[in-house]
């Protein structure tokens, strides 16, 4: 902690050293922001040329910031254009006068999305449902009716290229991906947690970053999403509830809230949510060799029911001290209990496929857990434009318990009930505590220049404590197993740093970077006295190119480059022994090491301003050194198959992209995303590959009467694994939503899989068993969402009115003589 401290304060006066110590060019600027029309919530990445008003040639450019500022820099005096294009967004051009002696102000401009009125239809100025940027995708969440009343998870299957398999998983191009809550790192630890605990109707916007620059964390090899949430910011306030429920089960409520006065700015949230989830598995296996008991073939066939229960919030403040200096403080709670049961009926059979015997599997199971996280973040800007420090910190914690009893009760055909059946009871207790340091500085450079620079620390402690016990039918008591049982600790720290310079060369922009990481991973069972001390530093590197084309600046072609990496995880490094499937069981690898990814993308972007059309291309290329992956093997004389994950083999992924938004007529728009790639796992024991390809599409009709429809539907053909493919997927979703009181009342109702066809399906071929496994949810489901909203935004709302004030609106409020009655 000492170290990362000296490292901030070191960086914050180099920094400032270095700001104090460039002399102040003489030449004059042209500054101003750029800001949505609608929501008045800055663009990032806007394109601003300012051009001779004479014979229009371009004089110099620039990129808005992340607040959408720009600033133009070795300005003459002199008459201009300042020309502002953006992705979904109308042109806007704004004549400029630039006198001698001093800088000029453009002020605030605000683009509006293409909007017109046609007989029936009223098409308001709205945000793209998609956009990209020089390093990003974004996707508008407020477009996805078929996510309404849903979680961060359903949003996020809304998304191309992202995966969610039945447990909820999130993986990018078939690769881990980190997740991010406005900018940072999730609070409550994996990302399942995190997304299940964000209402959909709280989420702003999500963005895809495939091949993220130095200034990201280096950790997924399949790159961050970032779902950043709304937050109003203007004076005023603003109010909303949302409640629901859906026919599998299921009910929800949340409520948001902002107030913002002069220098405060107060925000908060807090939603509850009660799911009963049925679900139902089966499996069918082939033993190329038989075991003692003469198994030649064996069957699973499951049914499950999961109830889950959550609710938390999250509360703060931004403090506006002055112009340059913001603090916000924030503090989440977030309360979770879920049962489950499961019950699994068993089939050995020998080779005629004859039973031999067959048995009964009963496991119940709950879990409860509580989660809190503290953030405080600062941020300070400079007088110099887009000059800014910011630091963060924040703490989480989370505690959970854990019980589950399995109970298994075997026949022979020759002979009746066994009779002891198989009892165990477990008990287990979790400690996760999170810390996470982090201080970035920006800074332009010359023209066109810009310095990023920045630290950062997280630091994870886990403490697990998980006793199982077996039923002795001689001593008529529960043993303690010690096979079964772990107690573990668990330290992972990482200490990181980067710098990051980007400049431009005529219409050639470049950003180059790299960033350190020192990583330690610590961890010790005191049950079964192993331990795992890895510590292993790493630089990633990172290239991007954009080059805009001269004639047409609704068109660019981006290239980069960057590193990644995939440690092994606290579940992975566990030296567990998962058996609620006593056939198939599941353990860890504390001999894992991490997985180094080099990731290539070039991609092409063009935009259609005279019929909002939009056209996004890419191909990219991966390869990952000892990629870490599960593989299953079979103990030939037992039957039971173990599944761990190792270092497996080198992959390589190459593959294209295609997304396209097509708008037919001014209340009806298509969007389309085709996604192909070749797929290749090569190592000594694994020899894999395949042509795979996945197709999102989705359609939106704007109608009379406020109404909307969606119908959104994806197709992912097989995909391979290790020892096998994960078989195709598909669903179709519709979506309906009623806007009311002028947008302030919004009910929704949607369809999810429609057709009922979501499965999730694998297959896999060994030398010693051959094996396919089913699993399906209560994927369809009606859900019918409702949301009010309210507030008021004037920058005058919390004035104190004068006298004279009060006496003129009395005036104006009076009822004129003669006007007309309602």
């Amino acid at each position: 902690m000492r170290n990362l401290f000296s490292l901030m304060v070191v960086l914050f006066v180099v920094s400032y050293n270095a700001n104090a110590q460039t002399p102040i060019s003489a030449s004059l600027k042209v500054t101003g922001k750029v800001v949505d029309i609608v929501t008045g919530k800055p663009i990032e990445y806007a394109s601003v040329v300012l051009l001779n008003q004479a014979d229009s040639s371009m004089v110099t450019g620039a990129y808005t910031t992340p607040a959408g500022t720009f600033s133009l820099n070795n300005v003459t005096p002199g008459i201009y254009v300042v020309r502002i294009t953006f992705m979904g967004y109308e042109k806007l051009e704004k004549a400029v006068r630039v006198t001698a002696g001093k800088n000029t102000l453009a002020g605030t401009l605000r683009l509006q999305s293409a909007g017109k009125v046609l007989n029936a239809v009223e098409i308001k100025a709205e945000k793209p449902a998609f956009s990209m940027q020089i390093d990003r995708q974004v996707f508008d969440a407020g477009n996805m009716i078929n996510a309404e009343g849903g979680t961060g998870t359903d949003i996020l299957k809304n998304i191309p290229s992202v995966d969610v398999d039945i447990d909820d998983n999130i993986t990018l191009r078939g690769k881990s991906v980190t997740i991010y809550v406005d900018g940072k790192p999730s609070p409550f630890g994996d990302a399942k947690t995190a997304l299940q605990m964000i209402p959909a109707e709280s989420i702003d916007h999500v963005e895809v970053i495939n091949n993220p620059s130095a200034k990201f964390e280096a950790n997924g090899s399949g790159g961050i999403i970032n779902i950043v949430l709304k937050k109003d910011k203007a004076i005023g306030y603003n109010v909303m509830f949302n409640v629901g429920g859906a026919t599998r089960g299921e009910g929800f409520g949340s409520a948001n809230a902002s107030l913002r006065m002069k220098r405060f700015n107060f925000f908060g949230n807090y939603n509850g949510r009660y799911e009963q989830v049925n679900g139902s598995g089966k499996s069918f296996r082939q033993n190329l060799v038989a075991d003692s008991s003469n198994t030649w073939f064996f069957s699973q066939n499951s049914k499950n029911e999961n109830r889950n229960t959550n609710n938390g919030g999250r509360f703060g403040f931004d403090y506006f001290m002055d112009d340059h200096n913001t603090f916000t403080l924030s503090q989440g709670l977030n309360f979770g209990h879920s049962q489950n049961e499961d019950n699994i009926l068993l089939n050995y059979m020998d080779q005629k496929m004859e039973s031999l015997r067959n048995g009964e599997r009963a496991n119940n199971s709950y879990n409860r857990s509580n989660n809190k996280n503290t953030n405080l973040s600062y941020k300070h800007t400079f007088e110099k434009p887009n000059q800014e420090l910011t630091a963060y910190i924040s703490y989480s914690g989370n505690n959970s318990s854990s019980g589950s009893n399995y109970n298994t009760q075997y026949h022979i055909a020759s002979v009746d009930t066994l009779p002891n059946a198989d009892k165990q009871s477990n008990k287990g207790k979790n400690g996760n505590r999170f810390w996470n340091l982090q201080s970035d500085y920006t800074s332009p450079l010359g023209k066109k220049g810009k310095l990023e620079a920045g630290v950062k620390a997280t630091m994870r402690h886990i403490d697990n404590n998980y006793v199982a016990t077996l039923f002795d039918w001689d001593d008529k008591d529960y043993v303690i197993s010690p096979t079964l049982s772990n107690k573990y600790d668990y330290e992972e720290d990482i200490y990181a740093g980067y710098l990051n310079f980007a400049n431009a060369i005529g219409n050639l922009g470049y950003q180059i970077g790299v960033r350190a990481e020192q990583s330690q991973l610590k961890g010790y069972s005191f049950t079964k006295d192993t331990t795992v001390n890895n510590r292993f530093f790493n630089l990633f590197p990172s290239v991007f190119l954009k080059y805009n084309m001269p004639k047409n600046q609704n068109q660019s072609l981006v290239f980069n480059y960057s590193t990644r990496i995939d440690r092994p995880n606290f579940d992975q490094l566990l030296p567990y022994i998962n058996n609620s499937d006593p056939q198939n069981i599941r353990t860890g690898n504390p001999e894992l090491q991490p997985a180094l990814s080099h990731k290539f993308e070039v991609s092409y972007s063009v935009y259609y301003p005279s019929s909002n059309n939009y056209l996004s291309t890419s191909t990219y290329f991966a390869q990952t050194n000892d990629n870490i992956d599960r593989i299953s093997t079979l103990d030939t004389i037992s039957g039971v198959t173990t599944t761990k994950p190792m270092n497996l083999a080198t992959q390589q992924n190459m593959g294209g992209n295609v997304s396209y938004s097509l708008n037919l007529t001014k209340w009806w728009k298509v969007w389309a995303n085709l996604n192909v790639e070749y797929s290749k796992l090569t190592s000594i024991a694994v020899n894999n590959e395949n042509f795979s390809y996945g197709l999102n599409g989705n359609t939106q009709f704007r109608l009379p009467g406020k109404f909307s429809v969606e119908l959104g539907g994806h197709f992912r053909s097989p995909r391979i694994q290790p020892q096998g493919t994960f078989k195709a997927m598909n669903g179709i979703d519709l979506g309906i939503r009623k806007e009311l009181l002028n947008k302030s009342l919004v009910v929704a109702l949607n369809i999810s899989d429609l057709l009922n066809t979501q499965q999730f399906s694998s297959h896999y071929e060994t030398n010693t068993f051959i094996q396919d496994y089913d699993r399906k949810r209560a994927t369809r489901f009606i859900r019918l969402n409702v949301r009010y909203r309210f507030g008021k935004m004037d920058p005058n709302l919390f004035k104190k009115k004068k006298p004279q004030e009060e006496e003129e609106k009395q005036e104006e409020e009076k009822p004129r003589e003669g006007a007309g009655r309602l």
